[in-house]
């Protein structure tokens, strides 16, 4: 690309209207080195909004110009994630009359203990039919169990892989496997049909360490999962949790049903999905007892009936692809995701805020780079002891 083509798409973004194409250009285009001083642009006056995308899309041009690097970062290998304006955040403060650009580090003496708290890793528990647990961080790569002609496996990059051997024998379904995650960790898994999932942190799973001889392929789940399921028409796939079903015949979603959370959420990003009510897949004549999804639409489960909103999947699926996307999202929200990657205690003094926020940063970042980020905004301040977050 040449420059004008980068401040064009650059341009674009920050109007939002950048499509995944060219985010994905930009994103390509190289990586930032964090500036020498630390930039924030304030202003308490939302129609200054414009006047500060100006100046960042002034500041993009100049780096062009002067053939410094651009405004986004590249991570590990090929994975590409939009990061920052100079190597921190764009923090902007939705529904709240100030909005603010961060490119920097406001670190406080107050948020010193964050340093030292562990970033998740892939970490898990797998337990077998017969009660047996391994602790997938301690296990050695290769063959781990066997159980009816299935082969489990550890693989040279942390995932557990489940493989038919020969002639397996038929499945049970009241004879599960579960992968567990604490908090601070996560896990992929390829279950025997050659379906994928990525658990996300304090999450489980549940599954007959083979579907053959089932009429269905159930899995059942607590907290968080991506799935890309493999194509089996005769045999649907299903995934329970306490208040849905979802069911599939070959797709790309992801459930959000952690117990802490108001809502239950289905993300799907390929194919098509049926939700249904309190698992009851078969409540067709029952008004608003299940929905069906299309590419790009979310299934939000509270008290009531199933809605249907048109999703964000980027953010739905930002965990899975190592970074934190808020979008106008609220402080207690936040927090709780925190609190399951980088398994830390929050405790709040006083009433939580109810500013909304949106910002995106890697989730491989100390979670001091997070707080700063959030408390750069001046609308919230954070205090760290041992692995205990206080918001005052």
């Amino acid at each position: 690309m040449n420059n004008e083509e980068v401040k064009g798409l650059a341009k674009k973004f920050l109007v939002g209207k950048a499509t995944a194409e060219d985010k994905s250009k930009l994103h390509s285009w190289s990586a930032l080195n964090a500036d020498d001083e630390p930039e924030v642009v304030f202003t308490s006056k939302p129609e200054n909004a414009e006047d500060v995308k100006s100046r960042l899309f002034d500041r993009i041009q100049s780096k062009i110009n002067t053939g410094d690097q651009p405004i986004y970062e590249r991570f590990i290998g090929t994975r590409l994630w939009y990061r920052t304006v100079a190597a921190a955040a764009i923090l902007l403060i939705i529904g709240t009359p100030a909005y603010l650009y961060n490119a920097g580090s406001l670190f406080k003496d107050d948020l010193a203990d964050a340093k030292h708290i562990a970033i998740g890793k892939n970490t898990a528990i797998l337990t077998l039919a017969n009660g047996k647990q391994i602790n997938l961080s301690d296990a050695v790569n290769g063959k781990l169990a066997d159980e009816s002609g299935i082969s489990i496996n550890k693989t040279s990059d942390g995932q557990l892989v489940y493989e038919v051997k020969g002639a397996a024998g038929r499945g049970d379904e009241n004879r599960l496997n579960k992968i567990s995650t604490p908090k601070g960790g996560q896990y992929q898994v390829v279950l025997p049909d050659g379906s994928k999932v990525w658990l996300n942190a304090a999450s489980s799973i549940k599954f007959p360490s083979d579907f053959v001889g089932l009429n269905q392929r159930k899995v059942q789940l607590i907290g968080e999962a991506y799935f890309e399921v493999a194509k089996d028409k005769s045999h649907p796939f299903i995934v329970q949790t306490d208040k849905q079903e979802v069911e599939v015949l070959g797709t790309h979603f992801n459930v959000n049903a952690y117990s802490d959370e108001e809502l239950t959420k289905t993300t799907l990003l390929e194919g098509s999905v049926r939700v249904s009510l309190d698992g009851n897949s078969n409540a067709v004549h029952v008004t608003d007892a299940f929905v069906i999804l299309k590419p790009g639409q979310q299934a939000v489960l509270a008290a009531g009936p199933i809605k249907i909103n048109q999703a964000d999947t980027e953010e739905a699926v930002a965990w899975k692809n190592g970074y934190f996307k808020f979008n106008s999202e609220s402080l207690s929200s936040i927090m709780r995701k925190l609190s399951r990657w980088y398994d830390v205690e929050v405790v709040y003094k006083g009433e939580i805020s109810k500013d909304r926020f949106g910002g995106t940063i890697s989730r491989y970042k100390n979670v001091a780079d997070v707080l700063e980020m959030l408390e750069s905004t001046k609308l919230v301040k954070f205090k760290v002891e041992g692995r205990r977050i206080i918001v005052i």
